[in-house]
């Protein structure tokens, strides 16, 4: 049976999106509305309030500007009396249902009420209540206050022509309060059934926002380690095509890296199983003749050096995603390139074209820049014979220049970074004069066990990781390893990665431009600086072969 990736474990409808999607928006439209009743209601209130005072002071108001005038509306009475005037400015009144008025003539302590209803009819002000308000026009000193908390009232004196007197203006709020009630619930009915809709309405929505995130589940569930080409489909709103899309990209990847890791699995085992067999092989037909079993055992300590030597690439590469892979220092990079020079010149009887271009100091891991050199130089000792030409060069490229022209490459180059020449760069280079590269493999040379370029000078094979590590110590620097075909013939193999200058007190050479080296064409301009070490160096140390792999 498939393995499956992952399958979604199923989700009980009272823990599901689409239910929490409608609580929220329930929730949220039932706390919403709860605030707008109360503040309405609040609203509703501080207007009633304030209507009822604006009453209140100006009945009192006119009670005062009748009694400060002293006169009747008729002539019936030139000196009219505090009683007669009283009743002469209610019987001007028309009260309404919620307004009572008290007069009361200080001296003699007569009172007059005025209200629509007779004291037996009024439902807003009994008797009782009646008896309070009157009370308060003859004994009470205060000018305002609350009866039983539904009836506000108001006292106004005034000491006019005719003799002292006062009003108590009384309005009941009971009439507003049931206004209020009314809209109260009114408000409440429909919040309610506003709430109950917009629940409705939100699951239905929440329903349709659900279906192309579930299809989405249904699409991942269905993806496997055997099949990892399904797609979730790109439909729906914005977010959810986002989503979509994110989640492709991420299958993407995925396969990618679940395909590299199966070819890496099959390229190690399949490279690992060959001196494996080897060495299990002769160990089982071990000879009894001391040379023969001399010879089996240098053949099985070759296999297992070429072992080594592969396990120790493989943990080169494993570790260059490690922060620490790279140990940058300020390099001297013209020395850097006569050093490679001098290690692989007394291993390899050749001759060794040295042009150290940039004579400047960068901060960079010397070690494995000089690691890949010297691999890029092993692979030129395994494509030529002795004594032929191999020319090592570094340069430093201005920014807007190419880092290698057209001129001097047999067919297209390999296209660099979008940003890579608007910055300033550092630029190493190998060029041999064996028979270049077939075309085509000018990128896949650098993939993890991939070789070409046919039979080697030296008859051996290698891993084809050697310049897979190259690629990885050029992208660790932040730059790229490329190579192509030489006009004149040869390949050239080159490391590009951006210059990052280091503070270096020392004297430097003027640079003095030269022509370029009929024999032996090179990826950069600027004088040539060889370092010879003499025929009689070449012949102590010739060795057929040469260390390292091959590409």
């Amino acid at each position: 049976m498939t393995p499956r990736l992952g399958r979604a474990p199923s989700v009980r409808w009272w823990y599901s999106a689409r239910l929490r999607i409608t609580l929220g928006i329930t929730l949220t439209s039932a706390a919403v509305f709860a605030a707008m009743v109360l503040f309405t209601l609040q609203v509703l209130h501080l207007t009633a309030e304030r209507t009822t005072d604006a009453r209140l002071n100006r009945e009192a108001a006119d009670f005062s500007t009748f009694m400060d005038a002293g006169i009747l509306p008729s002539a019936e009475s030139e000196n009219p009396t505090t009683e007669q005037l009283i009743r002469a400015y209610l019987a001007q009144q028309y009260p309404s249902a919620e307004l009572l008025l008290v007069g009361t003539a200080t001296t003699s302590g007569t009172q007059f009420t005025l209200s629509r209803f007779s004291s037996d009819d009024d439902t807003l002000f009994p008797p009782a209540m009646r008896s309070q308000i009157q009370r308060i026009g003859l004994v009470s000193d205060e000018g305002s206050g609350i009866i039983d908390g539904t009836v506000r009232w108001r006292k106004a004196e005034v000491d006019g022509p005719a003799g002292p007197t006062n009003i108590v203006v009384a309005i009941s709020d009971a009439p507003t309060r049931e206004d209020t009630g009314r809209v109260a619930d009114l408000l409440l009915s429909t919040g309610a059934g506003g709430i109950v809709l917009s629940a409705l309405v939100a699951w239905l929505l929440a329903g349709r926002m659900i279906v192309p995130v579930r299809r989405i589940r249904e699409a991942a569930e269905t993806i496997s380690a055997a099949d990892l080409s399904r797609r979730v489909p790109v439909d729906g709103p914005d977010e959810i095509v986002s989503l979509a899309d994110t989640v492709n990209a991420m299958l993407e990847r995925v396969e990618e890296a679940y395909r590299t890791q199966r070819e890496f699995l099959d390229d190690a085992g399949h490279e690992l199983r060959t001196p494996l067999t080897v060495v299990q092989g002769n160990l089982d037909l071990m000879p009894e003749d001391p040379q023969e079993r001399a010879e089996t055992t240098r053949i099985m300590q070759d296999e297992l050096s070429r072992m080594t030597r592969i396990v120790e690439d493989l943990l080169t590469l494993a570790r260059s995603d490690r922060p620490d892979f790279l140990q940058t220092a300020p390099t001297d990079v013209a020395e850097l390139v006569l050093d490679v020079e001098a290690k692989i010149d007394v291993i390899a009887d050749r001759e060794w074209s040295v042009l150290p271009y940039a004579e400047d100091v960068a901060l960079l891991d010397q070690h494995r820049i000089t690691q890949a050199l010297i691999q890029f130089c092993s692979n030129a000792v395994r494509f030529t014979g002795p004594g032929d030409l191999i020319e090592i060069g570094c340069r430093v490229i201005a920014p807007g220049d190419p880092t290698v022209t057209d001129d001097l490459a047999v067919g297209p180059l390999p296209d660099p970074p979008h940003r890579e020449n608007y910055r300033r760069r550092l630029l190493w280079w190998v060029r041999d004069s064996g028979p270049g590269i077939p075309p085509g493999e000018e990128e896949t040379i650098f993939e993890r066990f991939h070789t070409a370029r046919g039979q080697l000078r030296d008859g051996r094979g290698g891993t084809g990781l050697g310049l897979a590590i190259v690629a990885t110590i050029a992208r660790a620097h932040g730059g790229r390893a490329f190579a192509f075909n030489a006009k004149g013939g040869g390949a050239a193999f080159c490391i590009a990665v951006p210059y990052v200058p280091a503070s270096f007190d020392s004297d430097a050479g003027d640079e003095v431009d030269t022509d370029l080296d009929e024999a032996a064409p090179t990826v950069g301009r600027g004088p040539e600086r060889r370092r010879r070490s003499g025929r009689g160096r070449y012949e102590r140390n010739r060795r057929s072969g040469a260390p390292g792999d091959t590409t």
